[in-house]
């Protein structure tokens, strides 16, 4: 079992209320879903979830692990964000016009505290 899929899979009935919801929205068979959530639960050796004909309820340790498994799946995506450069810091030549009274007020202040976020050697305002 993919105890990540397993979680995606919880989290999607959970979020959409049932488990032939969870189905629709992440496109696989209702069976899946509801194999995904029971593997799950034998894996971990209790009840995640109290199905009833139209809905579920968490039970208490369903609610530990569903906001556990939030926290797992939200690190995860952060690390793939980071890794993939999506916070990579800005690249390139910035060129600012604006009259030069506006500039010797505003542009210095700004400036300098972007330099700073962005650790640039040489800023000059003049």
């Amino acid at each position: 079992m993919n105890r990540l899929e397993a979680m995606v899979i919880l989290l999607a009935a959970i979020d959409t209320g049932s488990l032939s919801a969870a189905s629709r929205k992440l496109n696989i068979p209702l069976a899946t879903v509801s194999r995904r959530v029971s593997e799950l639960e034998a894996h971990l050796n209790v009840r995640l979830v109290v199905r009833g004909t139209r809905s579920l309820t968490l039970t208490e340790a369903g609610r530990g692990y569903v906001a556990s498994c939030r926290r797992v799946l939200e690190d995860i995506a952060e690390i793939e964000r980071t890794t993939s450069g999506e916070y990579h810091a800005p690249q390139g030549e910035l060129v600012v016009s604006m009259p030069p009274v506006l500039g010797a007020c505003m542009l210095c202040l700004s400036s300098s505290s972007f330099c700073v976020r962005f650790r640039v050697s040489v800023c000059a305002c003049k």
